[in-house]
């Protein structure tokens, strides 16, 4: 297999490997980081163009937020055999626990748990871990405040307070339950 190859602007032979021709100074390689940076950007300014606006965010996440709303719970209790699975002193194996979050994955459940943490993660966003024991699954919720009377409940509350809600299980997370989105369903 040969080395060399021609310069395309002078005709000259020079190696594969040459990034200039040594003889007029063409350009003849351009490296691999810089076509994947240029690819990024062009993705990036079609995404920007392409995507979804702001207010059409809004407007899906609302929708989506109706709808768990309105939708009917599935009958998935938060005490029971699923505490029993993913409790820290559970018998059950990462293989039963897999099996159940296959088998809830996709739901939507309306619980009533005890808060242990709060966190604001954007304007009208929550994520609140609950807490988990004997009684209870933990659980991992992103909570969409509706108004401002939400958000202002939902930031007033403290460690041990119940909070009800209804969302869709995502999966797990360290053996609680991810919930994204969710609703409160009463104060």
């Amino acid at each position: 297999m040969s080395k060399v190859k021609e310069c395309p602007a002078c005709g000259k032979e020079v190696a594969k490997s040459a990034k200039v021709c040594p003889h007029c100074g063409k350009k003849l390689k351009t490296g691999l980081f810089v076509k994947l940076l240029l690819g990024l950007i062009v993705l990036g300014v079609l995404c920007a163009i392409f995507g979804p606006t702001t207010e059409e965010k809004a407007q899906q996440l609302s929708a989506t937020l109706d709808s768990i709303s309105n939708a009917q719970a599935a009958n998935i209790s938060a005490s029971g055999e699923i505490s029993e699975v993913f409790s820290l002193g559970s018998k059950n194996t990462d293989i039963q626990r897999d099996n159940m979050e296959k088998e809830i994955k996709g739901k939507i459940i309306q619980w009533s748990l005890p808060v242990y943490e709060v966190k604001k993660r954007d304007e009208n966003k929550y994520r609140i871990q609950t807490k988990s024991g004997t009684r209870y699954v933990g659980a991992f919720l992103t909570l969409h405040a509706r108004n401002s009377e939400e958000s202002a409940y939902i930031e007033s509350l403290q460690t041990g307070n119940m909070i009800s809600f209804k969302g869709k299980i995502n999966g797990t997370t360290m053996r609680n339950i991810d919930i994204e989105p969710a609703v409160l369903v009463s104060k």
